[in-house]
């Protein structure tokens, strides 16, 4: 069953372009990390969510907090639209909507550094005594 997800058009380009980069993106931050954070909800896959998420926190030109918001509240979106596709019990619906928002509180929470992480480009930097 395919499900429709949303996302820049230029993210469904790098998906097609550089397949084998954007297969590699996921939902956790490497390591055990991605122990701790899953590329699924009781067992279902939500990596496409993810996937879209990590290419707006890489590559999305804008750098402001607006942005970052915009990404978190697209991934949300997106899991939910993977979560309601694919869940016919209405128990498992409701605990995957939970865990749903679990992952976005989390994103929003202690996503910025891997957000602005990439985006200190050197004309900015300048070594300092401190």
């Amino acid at each position: 069953m395919k499900v429709q997800l949303y996302a820049h058009p230029d993210c469904w380009l790098f998906s097609v372009e550089h397949e084998e980069d954007f297969e590699s993106f996921g939902c956790g931050p490497g390591g055990i990390g991605d122990w701790l954070v899953p590329d699924t909800i009781y067992g279902l896959d939500i990596s496409p969510a993810c996937r879209i998420h990590d290419w707006y926190y890489r590559f999305w030109p804008e750098d402001s907090e607006e942005a970052r918001a915009k990404a978190d509240r697209i991934f949300k979106n997106n899991l939910l639209r993977i979560v309601r596709a694919k869940t016919s019990n209405r128990l498992l619906l409701r605990v995957r909507k939970i865990r749903c928002n679990t992952y976005y509180l989390m994103v929003r929470k202690f996503g910025a550094g891997a957000f602005y992480e990439d985006r200190n480009t050197e004309e900015f930097m300048r070594e300092v005594e401190v």
